[in-house]
């Protein structure tokens, strides 16, 4: 029997064992050929193999480790019940503009915060529990998955023969080619939330989304942080304008940021860090995030007939891989890594696969956030992105500073920047407080070709944040 073992082993951490990869679970007899077998059981594996058994159809699903994958145990779920933990001890500090001071410092227990995080991932994986998923008749398989034949895969000594299967084995975190790292001891996001006690010294690898997030938090809790980054700015992925946003809030809280640098060597002994310009930074926990790597080694891909390469599994525009009977989706075939990709893109492969709907993945209008404070959330096209197709694009942006609630809460250190062409809207990018739980009114307009004063139509409640949207709406509109 396979097992899933994440530390420490406490509690909540039994609890997410159990649910996601129970050491008892008996793999049921395999049927002579399912209408759909899955390899992974992360967000995307999960919404394939949810959607074709609701729809009537036969499901296997293969899972390696957890069930709900990286998501639930080493991404979203645990990631934002530390930063909510470092946001609450973080405004509890800052009264003094709001006409209060606190007695006394906040005394951080981060133990105990570590135990709410995994308490918290216990509660998100329950949804995906291997029990949940038996219970609405799919048959799990805990175990490796490799392809014996262009039809059939196999776990341990059980075949499972199929009519269409559905890649979703994710990624991994991508370890950079370091000297010194192989001997040193280091945490991914996969291994950082075992932490128990608060580093005093971390210094993470890796300028995106991952580390301004966590940096953020872990300074915000008490930890000194050194962010270190190759590029010239933080979250290269995002406008230029978004990057200097967070660089100011990050450097204002402690972060000390060394961009435009490499590390080049780890004394692990030591706990030492070299930097490309002489620089040494002592450490006690090294946290690296540079990217992330797909999951394809060891599953016989190439006996089924489906090609792959570094990026993931090759696909056309509907998710059909080289081996016509096989689909892939999520973070095994996308360059937008996010779960709510993933659980797109899924819910596409099987009405492609089972139903031969024929949906294109290129018309899916995919959102990202980073969940910084301020947030980070943009949806669709960008000046620069723009001009790489040779699409002349108009930028209409309003500053936080000239909405009402920002500036009661404190919070105007943003912007909302609408981008359009030929009067249509095709991106967006919104930098405040909570600016994702504003993007789907922003992906609705790319999605819909919403002119500005569609969208300035919009009755929005009065305070709030996202009557920016609204504002830039109107004063793009009147811009014509």
């Amino acid at each position: 029997m396979s097992t899933a073992t994440i530390a420490p082993f406490d509690a909540p951490n039994r609890k997410t064992i159990a649910q996601g990869h129970p050491t008892d679970w008996q793999s049921p007899q395999p049927k002579d050929r399912y209408d759909l077998v899955v390899i992974g059981g992360g967000p995307a594996g999960l919404t394939a193999a949810v959607t074709a058994i609701q729809a009537g159809h036969t499901v296997a699903v293969v899972e390696r480790n957890l069930m709900g994958g990286t998501c639930v145990n080493f991404g979203c779920t645990p990631s934002k019940s530390l930063i909510r933990a470092a946001r609450a001890v973080y405004q509890a500090r800052d009264g003094e503009k709001f006409g209060y001071t606190l007695g006394a410092v906040p005394q951080v227990n981060f133990a105990s915060v570590m135990t709410r995080v995994r308490e918290m991932r216990a509660f998100s994986g329950s949804f995906d529990a291997v029990s949940v998923m038996a219970e609405a008749g799919i048959d799990l398989f805990l175990g490796d998955a490799h392809f014996v034949s262009s039809d059939a895969i196999a776990v341990k000594e059980q075949t499972l023969r199929f009519k269409k299967a559905v890649i979703a084995s994710g990624s991994k975190p991508a370890v950079p080619n370091l000297p010194g790292l192989d001997t040193a001891h280091y945490l991914t996001n996969e291994t950082v939330f075992e932490l128990s006690e608060l580093p005093q010294r971390l210094v993470c690898i890796g300028a995106g989304t991952v580390n301004c997030e966590l940096a953020q938090a872990f300074c915000r809790l008490g930890s000194e942080v050194d962010l270190i980054g190759s590029g010239e700015r933080l979250l290269l992925a995002e406008p230029v304008e978004a990057s200097e946003v967070i660089t100011r809030q990050l450097q204002a809280e402690g972060v000390r940021l060394h961009l435009n640098t490499k590390a080049t060597r780890v004394d692990g002994e030591q706990q030492r860090l070299t930097l490309s310009n002489g620089t040494e930074l002592a450490y006690d926990v090294l946290l690296i995030a540079t990217g992330r790597k797909v999951n394809v080694d060891g599953m016989g891909l190439e006996v089924a007939g489906v090609k792959f390469n570094a990026s993931g599994v090759e696909t056309n525009d509907y998710l059909q891989t080289t081996n016509p009977t096989v689909y892939a989706a999520g973070d095994v075939a996308l360059p937008e890594k996010y779960t709510h990709a993933a659980i797109a893109t899924a819910g596409l492969a099987v009405a492609n696969a089972i139903d031969g709907a024929e949906k294109r993945v290129s018309e899916l209008i995919i959102p990202r956030c980073t969940y910084t404070d301020p947030e980070v959330a943009h949806v669709g096209l960008t000046p620069q992105t723009g001009a790489e197709r040779e699409i002349a694009i108009d930028t209409h942006r309003l500053e936080l500073g000239q909405v009402e609630r920002a500036m009661i809460d404190g919070e105007a250190d943003g912007f909302i920047a609408l981008y359009t062409q030929k009067g249509i809207i095709v991106g967006a990018t919104f930098v405040a407080a909570h600016a994702g739980e504003s993007l789907p009114l922003l992906t609705l307009a790319v999605m819909q070709k919403m002119t500005p004063a569609d969208l300035a139509s919009v009755i929005h409640c009065y305070p709030t944040q996202v009557e920016a949207i609204q504002r830039v709406a109107a004063l793009a509109s009147q811009a014509g």
